[in-house]
């Protein structure tokens, strides 16, 4: 939980905050009914309980065969609750429907995601990142490898597993966090998890741990408590194949379910559980999202200069899977476009792109209901395009935790939780060839044109395989591909694979960064995608190879083109390949840039590349352009005093640069005008109530948590912060609770439970009040013990309802925190 503690005489509100959706089951739901559809498609179950029970992710390897992730670990595992498996869910009979499963590997965490390439399949199944491979060909994978562990609980997990056109594994994180103990057996996390948790990272932290291996027989998973509290952020990460070159890519999300790519190497997610709603992002390096940002939290779809834009608006829900569809067994209206789960609102929606500028956005910034549950029992999870270019999603139980307790349980039948698997498909759908003769043979024997071909395929695993297979030909495929990719009778997706398996290959091959360099010149034919995707590999290839050090001339000349997603890929390109030589050009490009997500990549690059010294510098800059942009790379860094950003707010000429400033400035003076709390006050047990300006009401503060935790007698003013490690503030409170004695916590304990959590001596009579989260249902606990009220309290970052009880004399009170 989230807690404000507020005091002045007889006042104490606790504000506590968590979503309600997830919490919710579906108990009433008709087991038998199906979901519906539009007309002009037909949905079926292909596979129910008790084959499938809780299946929270799923892959197709390159024999088309559906694998499915489950198990009893969600939601409050012990050590000893039964593991999550992987089984292949296999229709023996040829009827549509499913009659059997294998177990393929076992002995998991909650599986939350799963990405094949090649024989591997990598599993997410936090705290752990594991591979598992098949090596004797039966269907049972021999051979365990811990790429990564200790990467916190299950909830706010590690989820969204994709291979990526630059042969990378892009993976989405929530802000549960690891132990982070370096004596701890079962392993550390890697500096980038670390990082994202915790902001700083002793220089020593590894940043790749050993992978761990293991057989089948000797596999065990790590353990890490449900209830343990959260990092700092979430993220997006990507990695080698190997799990080496770890890096963060996107930050700023509380917990990103899934992410996926288009046909253009573009990615969209999606970010729940916030208070104001969830959300659509698109994931780009640098981006920071807003949640828990440096100095100015912010979430919603509202521009917000220091975080990055988010594609449509919040919605009420729980964002779960997510998959772009361009199958040919898909009428053209469902073609190119994104399939979104909603968790919580029993749907899956069709979400149409429509580039805003360089931001992926939704058409119209609405989406349509595609599959809706209404009175079936229909909660999706995962979904994704399946071999016969339908689309398959997954189906929850109607609990929200598995009622299994142990492994008794499960050996006499007494795991009852439902599950699905939904295949839906065009009643006039076209059949699908994907399963040609060349499966028969090795792909080492398929021709080029046999491999460009599985680029356009609707598994995943067929375009990294197909890439994978021409990267190792290298030399001896090049020319067939760059006539492929010259030719013009690519689809997007085909070009986007073979532009990117081009860049992949031959690194001490200089005439690859010259083909790259002339689809960007002034009389390339090249297509925009295409254009793009050359800026992107160029710069790539810099920082994956480091053979060339420079990006040519023309990457800098396009920063003044005037298409924004080609000005947005070249800043891009810059950043990413840490090409100092084009700062001028990328200045120079600031003072019109109009474009919300290029300019925002452009300051975020300065700060990457820019001296903080230079950077002061740029603020006396003629160019409106250049000294907001200066400023907000100076601000996510903290470089700059109050002194300095009340002369912005005070005497820049530009409205933007001093809404900015005044932004930063409701924080600053919030926190220099913070009163000092004395150790110790010997106040008479019998005092009048009344709010003491300076003086605490309470001592001997203790917390179970060892973060900070803070007494600002006074503190409830406007503006003041709510927490000691965040700077949301507070907008708007009852005049009863002005100037009452504000107890900051920690926001990094949301998730602490308990009836110790918090613990103080009151050296007056107090009222307690606790603000609760408007949206979410009261829990037990709380009606019984607080009366309510019609009164709340706004801050920056949510509303609460106001209940309150009485505490008649001093003495020890225990804040409990209970789900």
């Amino acid at each position: 939980m989230r807690n404000l503690l507020i005091l002045n005489a007889l006042i104490l509100p606790l504000l506590l905050s968590s979503r309600g959706f997830s919490f919710e089951s579906d108990k009433n739901a008709d087991r038998a009914a199906l979901p519906t559809v539009p007309p002009e498609f037909e949905v079926k179950f292909f596979a129910k309980e008790p084959l499938v029970r809780q299946p929270c992710s799923m892959a197709f390897d390159a024999k088309g065969r559906l694998f499915v992730g489950m198990g009893p670990q969600y939601r409050n595992p012990t050590p000893t609750t039964p593991a999550d498996s992987v089984v292949i869910v296999q229709d023996t009979d040829g009827d549509g429907v499913a009659d059997k499963i294998k177990v393929f590997a076992t002995g998991f965490n909650t599986i939350q995601a799963m990405a094949w390439r090649g024989r591997d399949l990598w599993i997410a199944n936090a705290p752990d990142l594991t591979v598992v491979r098949d090596l004797d060909g039966d269907d049972e994978a021999d051979e365990y490898v811990r790429i990564y562990t200790d990467l916190g609980n299950l909830e706010h997990a590690l989820h969204g597993l994709n291979w990526a056109p630059d042969g990378k594994l892009y993976m989405s994180k929530g802000n549960s966090k690891g132990y982070s103990k370096p004596n701890d057996s079962s392993g550390l996390a890697p500096r980038a998890f670390m990082t994202l948790w915790h902001g700083k990272v002793h220089p020593d932290w590894p940043a790749f741990p050993e992978p761990v291996k293991f057989t089948k027989q000797n596999y065990k998973k790590a353990y890490h408590t449900p209830p343990d509290d959260q990092g700092r952020e979430g993220g997006v990460l990507r990695c080698d194949d190997g799990g080496g070159h770890l890096e963060i890519v996107s930050r700023g999300m509380r917990n990103p379910w899934d992410i996926t790519l288009d046909d253009g190497f573009n990615w969209l997610g999606t970010d729940n559980d916030a208070n104001e709603g969830d959300r659509i992002f698109m994931p780009f390096w640098n981006a920071h999202f807003g949640w828990n940002h440096p100095w100015s939290a912010h979430w919603t779809d509202q521009p917000h200069p220091p975080s990055s834009p988010v594609s449509s608006p919040l919605f009420d829900g729980s964002g779960t899977g997510i998959i772009f569809c361009d199958a040919p067994q898909f009428p053209p209206e469902y073609r190119r476009i994104f399939f979104i789960n909603d968790w919580a609102r029993k749907t899956t929606f069709a979400w149409k792109p429509k580039w805003d500028g360089a931001l992926l956005n939704s058409e119209g910034r609405t989406w349509k209901p595609f599959v809706e549950g209404r009175k079936s029992l229909f909660r999706p999870t995962d979904v994704e395009v399946g071999p016969d270019g339908g689309l398959w999603i997954l189906g929850w139980s109607a609990e929200y935790g598995s009622t299994l307790k142990n492994d008794d349980d499960l050996k006499n039948g007494k795991w009852d939780n439902e599950g699905r698997v939904f295949h839906v498909r065009w009643k006039d759908a076209p059949p699908a060839n994907w399963n040609t003769a060349k499966r028969s043979k090795p792909m080492s024997k398929w021709s080029v044109a046999e491999l460009i071909d599985d680029f356009a395929g609707p598994l995943p695993v067929w375009r990294i395989d197909a890439a994978d297979e021409l990267v190792r030909r290298g030399d001896a495929v090049k020319a067939d591909l760059i006539t492929s990719l010259r030719g013009g009778k690519l689809s997007t997706m085909q070009e986007t694979w073979t532009a990117w398996t081009l860049g992949r290959m031959l690194p001490d091959d200089k005439s690859q960064e010259e083909l790259f360099a002339s689809l960007l010149a002034p009389d390339s034919a090249a297509s925009l995608n295409l254009r793009i995707q050359a800026a992107r590999v160029l710069a790539f290839r810099i920082r994956q190879h480091q053979k060339v050090k420079t990006l040519p001339a023309a990457v800098g000349k396009l920063l003044q083109s005037d298409e924004p997603r080609l000005r947005f890929a070249c800043v891009d390109a810059i950043v990413q390949a840490r090409q100092t030589s084009l700062v001028t050009a990328l200045v120079d490009m600031l003072e019109k840039e109009s474009d919300r997500v290029t300019f925002y990549a452009a300051w975020q690059g300065l700060r990457e590349m820019v001296p903080v010294a230079e950077l002061k510098i740029l603020l006396a800059d003629k160019r409106a352009g250049v000294r907001k942009a200066a400023l907000l790379a100076l601000l996510e860094t903290h470089s700059l005093s109050v002194t300095e950003v009340g002369a912005l707010a005070d005497g820049d000429p530009d409205g933007e640069v001093v809404r900015v400033a005044k932004l930063r400035l409701v924080g600053k003076k919030a926190l220099a005008s913070a009163p000092t709390v004395p150790a110790k006050v010997d106040a008479p047990a019998t005092a009048t109530p009344r709010a003491f300006r300076g003086v605490s009401l309470i001592e001997n503060v203790k917390a179970q948590s060892p973060n900070h935790y803070r007494s600002l007698p006074g503190g409830m003013v406007a503006g003041g912060l709510v927490y000691t490690d965040r700077e949301y503030a507070l907008k708007e409170f009852p005049p009863s609770l002005a100037l009452a004695e504000l107890l900051q916590t920690s926001q990094d304990d949301d998730g602490s439970r308990g009836d110790k959590f918090l613990a103080f001596d009151a050296l007056v009579p107090l009222r307690m009040h606790l603000g609760h989260d408007a949206r979410v249902p009261v829990p037990k606990w709380l009606s019984e013990r607080f009366r309510a009220t019609d009164q709340k309290i706004i801050s920056t970052n949510t509303t609460y309802k106001i209940f309150t009880n009485e505490v008649p004399q001093p003495g020890r009170l225990l804040a409990a925190c209970r789900p």
